[in-house]
């Protein structure tokens, strides 16, 4: 026989429920889209996804372009937008113009054995080497080529097969949003990696290249977006490391163009300083 206090305490817990169930009926709803047949990822073969990075960097020799550049400095918190004219050959050829309310602002030029950063408000030409760096301590104001350098755009803008030579390991690996192409030089089975690219799973586009160091360490990422007739409008150079990003956010692309070589030679620098920059990287 149940006692009355027990028989009282059932019959709470049971209305409790009984409510409970009730507010829960009440917030339900009919979800407005239904979750589509699982499809599974594209499959690719290493073979394949190489094929597409190295078709797209054969497949041009030179780019012609207009739009704006972003040039942050985030060690310093300092950010900038001009807008910029664009030429970039095989070999290391490069022209760059930025300007501000038609104001010239700054030149990049390189030819593939030498460039000239040239920053009119400063009467100043910075020149090199290709590849030439300075002391990672210096700052964007003592040095703002440093930003900004021409090795380093050209290889965004026109990137490079994969360097592979004798000893060379390649190495695919992939997720649900994109494969990877890894490409290490290997002694005894072991090694770092030295550069890997990246693609987009469903399309093949490519997303990434990051570069690294002789130990493995990142050195430089270059990011790809926006793409439009088989180029992308929106390319993103980072060395994380030092800070510096530059972001092209481009309206016009023309590539494969015939480029006139007075683009790529040195300009006069009468009424400029010239500062010779460090060591070749």
């Amino acid at each position: 026989m149940t006692r009355p206090g027990r028989a009282t305490s059932i019959l709470a817990v049971a209305a409790t429920a009984v409510i409970f169930v009730g507010q829960a009926a009440c917030v339900t709803r009919t979800l407005a889209t239904r979750a589509g047949p699982y499809r599974p990822p594209r499959a690719a073969t290493l073979e394949e996804v190489f094929a597409a990075y190295e078709g797209f960097c054969r497949g041009r020799t030179t780019l012609s372009a207009t739009g704006d550049l972003d040039l942050r400095d985030l060690r310093a918190g300092k950010a900038r937008r001009i807008g910029v004219r664009v030429l970039a050959g095989r070999g290391g050829r490069l022209y760059v113009k930025g300007s501000v309310a038609v104001v010239t602002a700054l030149e990049v030029v390189a030819d593939g054995r030498r460039f000239w950063f040239r920053l009119p408000a400063k009467k100043t030409v910075w020149t090199g080497e290709t590849g030439a760096v300075v002391d990672e301590n210096v700052t964007s104001e003592q040095a703002p080529y440093y930003a900004l350098r021409p090795a380093d755009l050209v290889e965004a803008l026109l990137p490079e097969p994969l360097p592979a030579e004798p000893g060379d390991a390649i190495v695919l690996d992939g997720d649900r949003e994109v494969f990877g192409l890894s490409i290490a030089r290997l002694e005894g089975g072991r090694g770092a990696a030295r550069k890997r690219i990246l693609v987009g799973r469903e399309t093949l586009q490519l997303e990434a290249v990051v570069t690294y160091d002789l130990d493995g360490g990142l050195q430089r990422e270059v990011r790809y977006a926006a793409w439009r007739e088989g180029s992308p409008c929106r390319v993103l150079v980072a060395r994380p490391r030092e800070g510096y990003e530059a972001e092209f956010v481009l309206d016009k692309v023309e590539t494969n163009v015939t480029l006139p070589d007075r683009a790529f030679a040195e300009r006069p620098a009468e009424g400029y300083a010239v500062v010779e920059v460090g060591k070749k990287r």
